[in-house]
Order: structure tokens, then C-alpha cells, then sequence
């Protein structure tokens, strides 16, 4: 009697043992679908990283269609309007997910004078570029193309990693003040850099021509990478050592075309601002 009634326990705790792992079983199944599932489910893109055998890096739609830079939207605000506007439609991602090797908050939305949206890239509006075909349609370039590269002097495709870029605005020259239209080199924040007479003149002592208070005001520019946009080309830039670094100590500046590059103290941090041309009638946008 005592054994039948072992017997039996021993059945039931087998069975209720059996459906235990059957169900821990089905549950851990079903945890591994809802994660694929996820997985599936998780959104493409909208922007990402392509690579040109000849442009290097540079950003496209999920679509795989180019994006660039307009050099006059160095206020960040977008210049292309009209005609402009047919050939260079704006770029803009409702919901934004970044690819690989990309940062989300390097882009932003900026609403456009007629009321669009458009998406921006470390402080830049974006566009696509559409030519006109044969019949005189505007038909936007096709997947991998880049056809818009130094259209006009003033379209780039968007690189992640500038070094330094090309503006274009209306320039004042503090001397004269004459305001022209001007090409110059920018940093990757889009702060003004300029060349100073003194150093042409002078081309030995270059790396000292500007030092002491000279210094304070136009402060060096040292630019560490070398992507650039295509009409600019890397063997135009170098590197000069100065005596005149902290604590008695060196320094370094960029060259272009052999000029040492400076910042404009009263330029700030802000991008855009263009307060030196001209003054003291021996400083210069850099212009390439």
C-alpha cells in the first residue's frame, strides 16, 4: 500500500515536472521570436555613409542618393530659392535614424522662408542635386551618382569628417568698405579664416610676422585632417612651426599656398561671421 502510494506521487511530480519544462520551454521560444521579430522590425536609415573610390566618405538617403553642402548657407539657413531651389530640391527626414559612423545630434531641422522642412548636418541644409535632362526636367541624379560635385564652385557632396570647407558670401572689407562677393576657407564649424599681407611679404620670417598682441587678436589655426572639399587640393596646404607656443615652447599654424592661416579674434565662436576682411588693410579672407 505504502509503495502504490509512491507510486503515484512520483507520477504526478513527473507530469507537473514535464509540463514545467514544456512551458519554461514555450515561453523561452516565444521570447526568442518576439526578439527576432524586434530585430526585424528595427528602422532602416534615413541617412547613412557611402564610399567614392575618388570623394572618399560622404552621406546619402536610405536610397542611396547623394547629399551636399550649399557654400552660401554658411548662416545655416537655407540661400536656395527659386530656379535654385528646381535644381537643388532640399533634403528632409521626418524620422531621423543615423547609419553607422554617424552622430544624431549632429543633425537638426530648420524650416525654410516658404515654410518647408529641411534637414541639416552639422549645421547645414542638405539637398539633392536634379539636372535638367533633355526635355528640360528637373530629374534628381540617380542612386551612387555624384554629379553635383563642385557644381559652380559652391556645391560639395556632405562629408562627415571636413577638414576644412568652402564658403561664399557677401564680404566687407573694413578699409575700403566695399562689400564683394567672396569664396574663403572655413573650418569645420564654419569660423572664418584669413591670410595676413605681412607674411607674403616676408615669405622667411612668416612663422613670426604675426606674434605678441598679434597673436591675441588673430589667433592661429592648426587643421589636423586633410578632407576637403574637390576644388581645393591637399598639396596646397602645410604646416609651419612657430617659436612662439605656450611656456617658451612650439607651436604649429596651417599654410595655404604657403600663407599661414589665422582666426579673427572678434569673430567669436560664431560661424558666418566675417569682421576682418580688410583691417588695417593687410588682412584677407583666405580665398582659394
Amino acid at each position: 500500500m505504502l509503495g502504490q502510494t509512491f507510486y503515484a506521487l512520483g507520477r504526478r511530480l513527473f507530469r507537473y515536472g514535464a509540463v514545467g519544462f514544456l512551458l519554461g520551454t514555450a515561453l523561452s521560444l516565444a521570447g526568442c521570436s518576439s526578439s527576432q521579430d524586434d530585430d526585424a522590425a528595427a528602422p532602416k536609415p534615413a541617412i547613412r555613409l557611402e564610399t567614392n573610390a575618388t570623394l572618399g566618405k560622404y552621406l546619402v538617403d536610405a536610397q542611396g542618393n547623394t547629399l551636399y553642402y550649399f557654400g552660401r548657407d554658411l548662416a545655416g539657413t537655407n540661400s536656395c530659392t527659386g530656379g535654385c531651389a528646381a535644381l537643388w530640391p532640399l533634403f528632409y527626414a521626418e524620422n531621423l535614424v543615423v547609419g553607422d559612423g554617424l552622430k544624431a545630434e549632429d543633425f537638426a531641422t530648420i524650416t525654410t522662408t516658404d515654410g518647408q522642412k529641411q534637414t541639416t548636418y552639422k549645421g547645414w541644409p542638405m539637398y539633392y542635386y536634379a539636372p535638367a535632362n533633355g526635355s528640360g526636367q528637373n530629374v534628381r541624379e540617380q542612386p551612387g551618382e555624384v554629379k553635383g560635385e563642385n557644381v559652380g564652385n559652391v556645391w560639395f557632396v556632405m562629408k562627415p569628417d571636413y577638414g576644412l570647407l568652402l564658403a561664399r558670401a557677401n564680404v566687407t572689407n573694413k578699409t575700403t568698405t566695399q562689400t564683394t562677393q567672396k569664396s574663403f576657407l572655413i573650418d569645420s564649424q564654419g569660423r572664418t579664416l584669413y591670410t595676413f599681407a605681412l607674411d607674403q611679404t616676408k615669405p622667411t620670417t612668416q612663422s613670426t610676422n604675426c606674434s605678441g598682441g598679434c597673436i591675441t587678436t588673430w589667433p592661429v589655426y592648426l587643421e589636423t585632417g586633410r578632407n576637403l572639399p574637390s576644388m581645393l587640393k591637399s598639396s596646397d596646404f602645410g604646416v609651419i612651426t612657430r617659436p612662439d607656443g605656450p611656456n617658451n615652447t612650439t607651436r604649429q599654424q596651417t599654410t595655404y599656398k604657403g600663407l599661414p592661416l589665422y582666426y579673427y579674434a572678434p569673430d567669436g565662436a560664431t560661424r558666418s561671421k566675417v569682421e576682418g576682411d580688410g583691417v588695417g588693410g593687410v588682412w584677407s579672407v583666405a580665398t582659394p
